[in-house]
Order: structure tokens, then sequence, then C-alpha cells
């Protein structure tokens, strides 16, 4: 069992993904989590676009596995809350945890109605900026179940 962060994008950005694996290698031993980047959909049109990308999360999604979709409208959390879903999730289910960031149009209403959601901020970010937040709130959620000093309240 573990997380993997899922995430739609076409661009590459060295710098982030060097900052997010180092997330990844400090949450080593704590939570295991990866990062599997999905190709985006090269339609123009938003629908179709949504739809092919948010089959291609559900293609990767096994039957145990619990899919958090990262979206604007989803349920807001406080890191320590946050915390608190992961274990309870990791000790409740036999598959991973799936938290995917959606490419530019999000993903389908569907989705949104048949899985749980989490809203990063009442901001909007880039998709590599998401990214490095959900693998920041993955280690910060680490250090808050291993009662390190890292998180202040």
């Amino acid at each position: 069992m573990g997380i993997q962060i899922l995430f739609i994008e076409n661009h590459k950005n060295p710098h982030i993904d060097a900052l997010c694996e180092d997330f990844l290698r400090k949450t080593r031993g704590i939570f295991s989590f990866s990062l599997v980047k999905i190709a985006g959909s090269k339609s123009l049109n938003p629908e179709e676009q949504k739809k092919k990308e948010t089959q291609s999360v559900e293609k990767l999604l096994k039957p145990l596995d619990v899919l958090l979709l990262c979206d604007e409208r989803g349920t807001s959390y406080t890191s320590p809350a946050f915390t608190q879903f992961l274990e309870q999730s990791l000790a409740h289910n036999r598959g991973n945890i799936l938290i995917a960031i959606g490419g530019a149009y999000g993903f389908t209403e569907e989705a949104r109605r048949q899985y749980p959601s989490w809203k990063l901020s009442d901001l909007v970010f880039p998709h590599h900026i998401a990214r490095l937040l959900v693998a920041e709130q993955l280690y910060r959620s680490s250090q808050i179940a291993k009662g390190s000093g890292y998180h202040h309240e």
C-alpha cells in the first residue's frame, strides 16, 4: 500500500521535478509515495479533454484503491486533518491512495460525483505547482504522523 500522485502535464519542469523528488526521498519509510506522470490530451475541445484525461486516471485505478481528485470545488483540509485522512485511508484500505491532479479543465462531472475531492487552496495553481504542493503536504503529513517539529500549530 502506498500513495501515488497522478499528474497530467505536457511540459517538463526540472526544478519542480527535483523539488518533488526531494520530498519523495525525505518521506520514504514513513509514507510510501510515488509520482506518476500522465500525458495530457491534445484535444482542443474542453469536454473531450476532460473525458480523455479522466479515463487515463481511471485506467490506473485498481479495485481496492482510493482515488482522491484535486479539485477547486473539493473539501478543504488543515494539514493535521489531511494527515488523519491519510492515516485512516491507509489503515482501512488494502489498496493504494491515488491523488490525481487533473489537466487544464479538470475532471468530468461524473468523476467529481463518484470520487472524493481535495481543494488545495482558494487560489488556483498551475499543475506543476499543485504537484509540488501535494508532495510537500505528503511530507508534512509524514512529519505530523511521526511527531517531528516540522509542522507548528
